[in-house]
């Protein structure tokens, strides 16, 4: 049978850079947990089988993927869970990050979960609609003290019920998980405004998927139900940033993306990103990153 942590220790490290760091534990081919930290990463695509169950809590950073084809951002903290039927691909986390991958067999998950599943169903369909739970860090605190106790068990050779250990704390862990989500939907029925964490993320996923042909802060407020102002004022109070902040940066960064490429010309990127013409986009760019997308070009672009 083919080693779970020779293989999951491979796939996580090949996306650390050399200064990152990971540790990781395991019960046997059930279930590895892997706590990883540094500043960038990228998983590779080849993900585990689809017997395996893949989550990940981040604790800290900036976590962006691509699920069906959709780019999706989110700050830490976050919780994302891989469900087998959808197409994810370029998780990366940007700068500096911290956070817990927990993987786990399936026939090993079915078994700690039998009791839960019935009480969750009404959550389950609408959940893998959107598997991501942003939350605050009172509740990232809870989960995180859950991942260390898994960990000390794991590590602990003595435990002579360890399988029914790491089963009741897999299920208490997802049970929080459960709460966050429940939180959330009932705030979204009973609140008349959204509630900040869900107004956060709805943003942050069309911002991610429409940034570079929708600049405007309008056109997401509009998406999302609210006023300009509101929703910059939410995302003030969720993550620390206006609207047209997290634009501007996202934007940046995709400009950046496309000078990179040699095939591309700056007026093609600028046509790309939606700019009026190259000199609009020649201002946005100098005055965020300080050069010219022509001397940005010069300077980063990777040899074809």
């Amino acid at each position: 049978m083919e080693n779970l942590q020779e293989t999951m220790t491979a796939w996580l490290r090949s996306g650390q850079t050399a200064e990152g760091q990971m540790e990781i534990a395991t019960y046997g081919n059930n279930l590895l947990m892997a706590q990883v930290t540094g500043t960038d990463f990228r998983l590779r695509n080849d993900w585990p089988p689809q017997q395996w169950h893949v989550f990940l809590h981040v604790h800290e950073g900036e976590l962006r993927l691509t699920a069906n084809g959709d780019r999706i951002g989110f700050d830490a903290p976050v919780y994302v869970d891989f469900l087998s039927n959808a197409r994810w691909t370029d998780v990366t986390f940007v700068g500096r990050y911290r956070a817990c991958f927990v993987l786990v067999e399936q026939q090993f998950f079915m078994e700690s979960t039998q009791q839960m599943r019935s009480k969750v169903s009404e959550g389950m369909m609408r959940f893998a609609q959107s598997p991501f739970s942003p939350m605050n860090e009172s509740e990232s605190k809870r989960l995180l003290q859950l991942e260390e106790a898994m960990m000390a068990t794991l590590r602990d050779g003595r435990s002579v019920f360890v399988r029914e250990l790491l089963q009741t704390m897999a299920c208490a862990w997802l049970y929080e998980l459960w709460n966050i989500f429940f939180r959330r939907l009932q705030a979204s029925r009973t609140e008349a405004k959204p509630h900040w964490g869900d107004t956060a993320a709805q943003f942050f996923y069309l911002a991610h998927t429409h940034c570079r042909e929708q600049h405007e802060v309008g056109w997401y407020a509009r998406q999302v139900g609210l006023s300009p102002d509101a929703l910059s004022a939410a995302l003030k109070r969720f993550c620390g940033k206006t609207a047209g902040t997290i634009l501007t940066e996202l934007l940046t960064e995709e400009a950046k993306v496309c000078l990179r490429n040699p095939s591309l010309s700056v007026q093609e990127v600028a046509e790309m990103l939606h700019f009026a013409d190259q000199s609009a986009f020649g201002k946005f760019f100098k005055r965020q990153c300080g050069v010219s997308p022509m001397q940005y070009k010069k300077e980063t672009e990777q040899p074809g």
